[in-house]
């Protein structure tokens, strides 16, 4: 049966990325190459899902109350941007055999996952209605799948 949670499917991809950034993890040490080639999917993963949740979900959400319903969105797009940032200075010193700062990303991440879990999505689940919820999920499923 297919999911009708915001939260339920976008937990899933959370689930994805975190085992991808693992793999990323495991993989320190082997030829560039095939590094980077596990740190390219990981990256387009996490450049689909802040993509899905910037155009499909934040362009889709209409809170009942607007002042209140959009405080969040500036806070999670200012954290989007430090995640890519991250990724970006990642990436460069992967390609140059510095060592990365894993740990310090692995915790943004983190914190960024609970957020969304605990205060977003729950919120969105709760607030919208079924057939903005059904557009939702659509736009996601596209992006995600």
């Amino acid at each position: 049966m297919k999911t009708t949670s915001v939260l339920e499917l976008m937990t899933a991809d959370h689930t994805r990325i975190l085992k991808l950034l693992y793999d990323v993890e495991k993989s320190m040490g082997i030829e560039l190459v095939s590094l980077m080639k596990v740190f390219d999917t990981f990256e387009w993963a996490l450049e689909k899902h802040i993509f899905t949740e910037e155009k499909a979900i934040f362009s889709s959400y209409s809170p009942k109350n607007i002042s209140e319903g959009y405080k969040m969105v500036p806070e999670l797009i200012q954290q989007h941007n430090e995640i890519l940032n991250r990724v970006r200075v990642m990436r460069k010193d992967l390609m140059w055999n510095r060592p990365a700062q894993y740990d310090e990303f692995k915790e943004l991440i983190m914190a960024h996952k609970t957020f969304e879990e605990v205060s977003l999505y729950p919120k969105l689940d709760q607030e919208l209605t079924v057939a903005q919820k059904d557009e939702i999920i659509k736009k996601i499923r596209e992006i995600v799948s």
